[in-house]
């Protein structure tokens, strides 16, 4: 929806020039061409680079790179098309900021409510059991759970799912890094970069190819990292079930 909306209102502003040169039918293919090689872009850069994805340094650093490159491709497309006069500008580059920008903000607003709308259903799916803490700080306490009924914890952008015994979850605004310090207590491990789970909620595992992944007891599966393999292997995860 968003490839198509930003295609749709470049077009009709004729951003560029583009309509009033190649007509509204080659204008729109125009659009449509470029802004969905760069959301694939975006994509593909922001996945390659280490850290969490919604950094602000890190996705002001794809801005910067991805945009800087539309003032390559908006002339080269340009001659692709025909018109062998195009030259290198620098105009695509500030506006693909202006539109970077725009869509960065509605993606968060929406993200945003649909968090908010998923804890709502989450405290109405928990709230006829709820549990009892039995330690004073951290995650554990924030969620008010008992660390023995604790299954996974999976990171989710600025939130932690919590995952419990009879199939709830919880989700809690809290890094996921320092969730994974809270649990050094609690017998289990993290397996992957955005997951703990505990021992006690493993109930098997599968291997496809070179790649695993483990059988929760609340029927869920969590992938293993490649570096964390040797470390399951050696708690006795990966021959369960």
């Amino acid at each position: 929806m968003i490839w198509l909306g930003i295609t749709i209102i470049l077009t009709i502003v004729d951003a560029f020039g583009v309509s009033t040169t190649f007509g509204f039918a080659l204008g729109l293919a125009f659009w449509g061409a470029l802004v969905g090689v760069n959301m694939l872009g975006w994509s593909a850069w922001r996945r390659s680079l280490p850290g969490t994805r919604d950094h602000a340094g890190r996705t002001a650093l794809s801005a910067l790179v991805l945009n800087s490159l539309l003032a390559i491709e908006v002339p080269l497309l340009y001659r692709l098309m025909g018109r062998g006069d195009a030259s290198v500008d620098w105009k695509p580059f500030a506006y693909g900021l202006l539109v970077t920008g725009f869509v960065m903000v509605l993606l968060r607003a929406t993200r945003a409510r649909h968090t908010l709308a998923r804890q709502d259903s989450d405290v109405e799916d928990t709230a006829c059991s709820p549990a009892t803490p039995t330690t004073s700080f951290g995650i554990l306490a924030r969620a008010g759970i008992d660390p023995a009924d604790l299954l996974s914890v999976r990171a989710e952008d600025h939130y932690c799912r919590l995952s419990v015994r009879g199939g709830g979850t919880l989700l809690v605004h809290y890094r996921f890094r320092d969730a994974v310090g809270d649990l050094a207590d609690v017998q289990g491990a993290q397996v992957h970069r955005g997951a703990w789970v505990a021992d006690c909620a493993i109930t098997g595992s599968e291997r496809t190819g070179r790649r695993w992944s483990l059988h929760l007891a609340d029927g869920s599966r969590v992938p293993v990292s490649e570096t964390r393999i040797a470390l399951c292997r050696a708690r006795g995860w990966l021959e369960r079930g």
